[in-house]
């Protein structure tokens, strides 16, 4: 530690989102100034950057998807438009006075652990050197397209939901959507109105609730300003509904049987036809994938201009999609695809002796409470393996992380010349408690998912309280951790 008491060691952040801009802040608060934020994008905000589709908003309430530590009263809606969440995390960067931290558009190819520090190779061939990298890409920053014949072959316009081409006028136009997913459920109604015709290609169908939303006015704000004790109270009851309701996920999956109940009758009152009611049914247990929440959706397949085909597409071609009884002519496709699912990105890591994060993960991605894997000394992930959550505050496990990562930089600055390493034991003993947990979950119910890998493993949710995981993540464990002198650079 300086003499000033700031510390000197040095820390990258990879990834400007939630997560990345989380650990900064913390950081900060707590006096170490030597760290730099990389994000590739030209500002902060990480998927709220991105995608800029029609309609895209959070579909987490904006009193528990914001920070604790840096809660606003001006939210225009109960659930946030994303241009709005893309704000609010630039203003809490501004505010803290840390945008002199950020290295906007540089992208970090590649990070490797020479055994005194890490060396970050930078997308322009430079490289640059520190002595803790946290890894904050996110879980879902690669889109993902289906493996389906000709999918090049198209000759219009083709876009994914996060990378939404703003150049390309919709109007008038026939454009399929293909894939009926979180961002699906968001486009296409806010397209519906303004398209030719809209053909909707789905795979499997998901449960969609009503969304209840609401605008927030400026009466709202002001009660707010003057009594802050009562947005706490309504965070508060909003946050606590969360982590009540998350014991079905993971403990008691039957006792949301009724809820399919009331999703079968809600879109029974739709007015839409048979054929279409029975297509936008799951045939799938509540929980087992993500659900979805519109009070639109369902109500966009009762308009004319809409079509729901459930075959699977056969192949795309120059102009359009076929399925194996019909060939749709479009003008434009859209794929709600989601993302290639990956927990960190496109970031190649490698750690001691040469060895590579990915083939360490080959057999499941797996992190010591989401955090830290052995051999990766210095090395701290962020919305890591198994911190996904069904339902409930991402932002309220990011901080947990971030307090973790924090007390982690606080320790190494009082010991001088040693990295931090987990050990094998604490990842074992994570393993054990993951497995155990895991083993009454909804989302190992035996439907397909993207949380399960490969192999059939749950490597995305955490299965249990939210209280319960950031009790064991908030402060490192001496037990969990070995301190590993490291050589003179």
């Amino acid at each position: 530690m300086s003499a000033s008491g700031v510390t000197d060691v040095r820390i990258a952040i990879i990834g400007a989102g939630f997560g990345g801009v989380c650990v900064a802040l913390k950081l900060a608060a707590a006096g170490h100034r030597e760290f730099i934020l990389f994000d590739a994008n030209p500002d902060v905000g990480g998927t709220w950057w991105a995608n800029t589709y029609p309609g895209a908003a959070c579909d987490a309430p904006s009193h528990v998807y914001s920070y604790s530590f840096a809660q606003t009263t001006d939210w225009t809606r109960r659930f946030a438009p994303g241009p709005e969440i893309q704000r609010y995390l630039r203003r809490c960067v501004d505010e803290a006075g840390i945008a002199d931290h950020l290295r906007l558009g540089v992208t970090v190819e590649s990070v490797r652990w020479t055994g005194a520090q890490w060396s970050l190779l930078l997308a322009d061939g430079a490289e640059v050197t520190a002595d803790v990298v946290v890894g904050a890409t996110g879980q879902l920053n690669v889109p993902g397209y289906p493996s389906i014949p000709g999918l090049d072959e198209f000759g219009g316009p083709r876009m994914h939901t996060a990378r939404w081409r703003h150049d390309v006028d919709l109007a008038g136009r026939r454009v399929a959507v293909v894939g009926t997913g979180a961002s699906a459920v968001q486009v296409i109604p806010a397209i519906a109105d303004t398209v030719g015709e809209l053909v909707v290609f789905q795979r499997s169908a998901p449960y969609v609730f009503d969304k209840p939303d609401a605008a927030y006015g400026e009466r709202l704000h002001r009660t707010y300003r003057l009594f802050p004790v009562l947005r706490s109270i309504a965070r508060g009851g909003i946050w606590w509904t969360f982590e009540a309701f998350g014991v079905f996920f993971w403990k008691w999956p039957r006792l949301m049987r009724p809820l399919e109940r009331v999703h079968a009758r809600a879109l029974a009152r739709r007015g839409l036809d048979e054929a279409t009611r029975a297509g936008l049914t799951p045939d799938h247990r509540l929980g087992c994938k993500r659900i979805l929440i519109s009070s639109e959706y369902h109500d966009a397949f009762a308009r004319g201009n809409v079509t729901l085909v459930t075959e699977p597409i056969a192949e795309f071609s120059t102009t359009g999609l076929s399925t194996a009884t019909a060939h749709h002519e479009v003008d434009v496709i859209i794929h709600a695809t989601g993302f290639r699912t990956a927990h960190l990105g496109t970031l190649t890591v490698t750690g001691v002796d040469g060895i590579d994060l990915a083939q360490t993960w080959d057999g499941g991605a797996l992190a010591h409470l989401g955090v830290a894997v052995p051999g990766f000394p210095n090395l701290f992930l962020v919305y890591g393996p198994n911190t996904n959550l069904g339902t409930g505050s991402i932002t309220f496990m990011l901080e947990a992380q971030a307090d973790h990562i924090v007390a982690a930089v606080s320790r190494l600055d009082r010991t001088p010349g040693t990295a931090m390493e987990v050990t094998a034991t604490a990842l074992e003993r994570w393993r054990t408690e993951l497995a155990e947990r895991q083993s009454n979950s909804v989302w190992q119910s035996g439907c397909s998912n993207w949380y399960l890998d490969a192999h059939g493993h749950d490597t995305h949710n955490w299965p249990g309280f939210m209280t319960r995981y950031a009790s064991m993540v908030r402060t490192p464990r001496d037990a969990d951790y070995r301190m590993v002198p490291i050589r003179s650079a």
